[in-house]
């Protein structure tokens, strides 16, 4: 009987705590918890003071053209990537020349882009 009770104790406890547990995760107003939806392909282009980082999930294997241009559309970088799953870049401008600049990114039809501006 004592061992019957244990359980039966031990089991209302963990039920306390898992259904305790799954209320906070689940209730909106106390917890509210933002999904998005990252689409495969869709590159992340991100400007962190004179620096330009280049992230690109590409599954399909479509052919991936970066490019850096000055302020007279000169390219200064070209590079393509052929059926590469990850493209990842990162550009510093912090020993650049004062202009601005932009970092361009075509994955097939889509095109993307960052600039930075440098003064000295």
């Amino acid at each position: 009987m004592k061992r019957n009770l244990k359980n039966f104790s031990a089991a209302l406890v963990l039920l306390a705590v898992t259904a305790k547990a799954g209320a906070a995760t689940t209730d909106p107003v106390k917890d509210p918890v933002e999904v998005k939806e990252i689409k495969a392909g869709t590159p992340v282009v991100q400007t962190k003071g004179q620096k330009v980082f280049v992230n690109l999930l590409n599954l399909e294997g479509e052919s991936v053209t970066v490019k850096v241009l000055d302020s007279d559309n000169r390219v200064l970088y070209l590079q393509i990537f052929e059926q590469t799953p990850v493209v990842e870049k990162a550009f510093s401008f912090e020993q650049a020349y004062s202009g601005t600049y932009s970092v361009v990114v075509r994955n097939g039809e889509d095109l993307y882009s960052a600039s930075v501006r440098v003064s000295r």
